[in-house]
């Protein structure tokens, strides 16, 4: 059985570097499904096809980074690597994205965020899973 990994220690690069502060990702991978049929036929035929990936990155606030504004503002691609845990550093997703949609807010009594959503560009690799 394989071992359980704790959500507490990940590890996200942007830009070839860590990002700091940073509490929670989220990565999605989707295939669409395209689909035809023709006269006689009473069921769908199916087929691969198009992948896309994406997902959220969040941080607490560093006041000396602004790594995901930078990606979010950077009108190009940028390198993006995560790792579902940082003791293992064989096993990780990587590939180029486009970041969108920076977000930071705070509440009394809470601690300042900071979020970015992304969307792939390209391929995403998945290294050391097996």
């Amino acid at each position: 059985m394989a071992a359980k990994v704790a959500g507490r220690n990940g590890l996200v690069y942007v830009s070839g570097g860590e990002l700091t502060y940073a509490n929670a990702w989220e990565l999605t991978c989707d295939q669409e499904a395209v689909g035809g049929a023709h006269f006689g036929q009473g069921w769908m035929d199916n087929d691969a096809g198009m992948k896309t990936w994406g997902g959220t990155l969040t941080a607490w606030h560093d006041q000396d980074s602004q790594k995901l504004y930078s990606a979010a503002t950077a009108g190009t691609t940028v390198a993006l690597m995560i790792y579902p845990n940082r003791s293992d550093l064989t096993t990780y997703w990587s590939g180029n994205a486009i970041f969108t949609g920076f977000r930071s807010g705070g509440e009394m009594g809470g601690l300042v965020t900071q979020s970015c959503d992304y969307a792939g560009a390209g391929s995403l690799t998945a290294t050391g899973f097996s």
